[in-house]
């Protein structure tokens, strides 16, 4: 049953992204999931956000069933990003989406983490800034 809903959490995920992506210019479709994965929205629905940002620290604790399904759409997540980034098809563009969905998975948890709103809120700035392409 976790396996189940670690799938069906981690499939809401990327099909938001998907869907943010297919409303954007191709141009502009990265840096549009990127501004949405760490807005202040996204940051404060944590029940109904990444489900990898909520529990990703549980995973290694999980049955081998739950951690295929959250690595299937982690995958997924990797993959999408990779098509939207202006070098796909380039060498390197592959480990340059595992690095942004990294970083913004992390800024998201750290922002999430504290309870200081501005520290908040730059963390989430600065990963924006520096991800972006």
């Amino acid at each position: 049953m976790l396996a189940e809903a670690a799938d069906r959490a981690g499939s809401e995920s990327v099909a938001n992204m998907q869907r943010i992506a297919a409303d954007s210019p191709p141009h502009r479709a990265l840096q549009a999931m990127m501004q949405a994965y760490l807005s202040k929205e996204h940051l404060e629905e944590i029940e109904r956000g990444c489900a990898v940002a909520a529990l990703g620290s549980e995973m290694p604790r999980q049955a081998p069933e739950v951690r295929r399904a959250a690595t299937r759409r982690i995958k997924e997540m990797i993959d999408l990003v990779a098509r939207q980034s202006p070098d796909w098809g380039q060498a390197g563009a592959h480990e340059r989406a595992l690095f942004t969905v990294a970083a913004m998975v992390g800024a998201l948890v750290l922002a999430r983490a504290v309870d200081d709103s501005r520290l908040s809120d730059a963390l989430r700035d600065a990963a924006l800034k520096y991800l972006s392409p």
